[in-house]
């Protein structure tokens, strides 16, 4: 049988994607002592051995250049409360004073962790991809820990509860 390929519309393929329940992350990192980050939700682990966890981030967003100028990041868990969600709105935004009010401290390697996730990773990149419009981050999980609690979750453009 012989499948006939075509181009994917946009708009169908996001549609598809939200199918994807995802958790909610803000990554983050530091450049001359400046704090940057954004929110993402294309994030996974990769490997135990030796610890990975992959982020893809736009090509466009602001953060994309600073996280490649510093060779590091961070991944911070949102928890499932209505702070977190606006902490989510915040940092997927194009404010320049995204960290205004966000209590949080820099981990090992410089970026910042926020106060109050489930968990959070701390990571040097390890390599880098780009893929269409996208740039797959490859970090070394250089430290980490699991702070408790529910995470926040993303479907059908919503935020989700698993606390139930």
């Amino acid at each position: 049988m012989v499948v006939q390929k075509s181009p994917i519309d946009g708009a169908m393929l996001r549609k598809v994607a939200g199918e994807l329940a995802t958790g909610v992350t803000v990554v983050t990192t530091t450049v001359n002592g400046r704090f940057h980050g954004c929110t993402a939700n294309a994030v996974t682990s990769v490997s135990l051995e030796p610890p990975l966890v992959m982020v893809c981030l736009a090509q466009t967003a602001s953060t994309h250049p600073m996280i490649s100028a510093a060779g590091v990041f961070a991944v911070n868990i949102l928890p499932d409360t209505a702070a977190a969600k606006d902490i989510c709105t915040t940092f997927a935004g194009k404010r320049d004073d995204k960290f205004s009010g966000i209590t949080c401290h820099p981990g090992p390697t410089g970026a910042p962790l926020l106060t109050g996730t489930v968990g959070w990773f701390d990571c040097t990149i390890e390599t880098t991809h780009d893929l269409g419009d996208h740039t797959a981050f490859i970090g070394r999980v250089v430290a980490a820990e699991q702070q408790g609690g529910c995470p926040l979750v993303f479907h059908r453009g919503q935020f989700h509860s698993l606390a139930n």
